[in-house]
């Protein structure tokens, strides 16, 4: 009776220490698995970034979704890409903030093919006041520029102690977006229209957005209490890596 119980407390140890043994390595296969797929996912956001990065002169954020980035590698395409940064340079503005989603993201033998992407980038009034710094040739000065959410214009300010206060209302157009000028002020006087024309000149007034990257498209274009938030699409399309 003795030796029975001692066999069965012999056996019942080394049954507890094989289920210990296979749980550790159960959780050392886990754990090496995990390290495996953050090396991966960590590699393929680095690669992806890098591209895009050249083109946009800041740092980015890449993201993958919750699928298994070493799964997608093995299939050779990732179904949701996410990409965000800040200070982004886009055409004539700087400090732009952006963030896009692309669908469907397959290598290909010279690059990438994408099923569809949707980008929005916010341009904040700084960016704002560049571009126009930019569009005018400097011609207004150190200019500076707020917006009106509800009347959805822009006013930039210029001349000494910004005095000078020109309203444009931001229209979006299927290749661009065109700055339609409003009211002009010197001070609380209200500048008419023919002598604001000949005061201001041909300053340029027009923002081109065609041929941007991966087909994009300006779709829709809000005034808000920051700047201007514009959200582009596109469809399926080729890049080259």
């Amino acid at each position: 009776m003795t030796l029975f119980r001692r066999g069965h407390v012999f056996r019942g140890r080394v049954s507890r220490r094989a289920r210990l043994i296979t749980l550790g390595v159960a959780g050392a296969v886990l754990a090496a698995g995990g390290v495996a797929e953050a090396v991966a996912r960590h590699q393929a956001a680095d690669r992806l970034a890098d591209r895009m990065e050249r083109r946009l002169h800041t740092g980015l954020d890449v993201g993958f979704g919750p699928t298994p980035v070493m799964l997608q590698l093995a299939r050779g395409s990732f179904s949701h890409v996410e990409v965000s940064g800040e200070g982004a340079t886009f055409r004539r503005f700087s400090g732009v903030d952006l963030h896009a989603e692309l669908a469907d993201v397959v290598r290909t033998g010279d690059g990438l093919s994408v099923a569809d992407t949707r980008v929005s980038a916010e341009l904040t009034d700084a960016a704002l006041a560049d571009a126009v710094a930019t569009m005018t040739g400097g011609a207004l000065g150190a200019a500076a520029v707020t917006t009106d959410p509800e009347s959805g214009e822009l006013v930039v300010q210029a001349g000494p102690a910004g005095r000078i206060s020109i309203g444009f209302r931001p229209v979006l157009e299927k290749e661009g977006i065109r700055f339609e000028r409003t009211t002009v002020r010197i001070g609380e006087r209200i500048v008419p229209d023919a002598l604001a024309g000949q005061l201001l000149g041909d300053t340029p007034q027009e923002l081109d957005l065609s041929g941007l990257p991966l087909d994009l498209e300006p779709e829709r274009l809000a005034v808000t209490a920051d700047g201007l938030r514009l959200e582009l699409t596109g469809g399926s399309t080729t890049v080259k890596a």
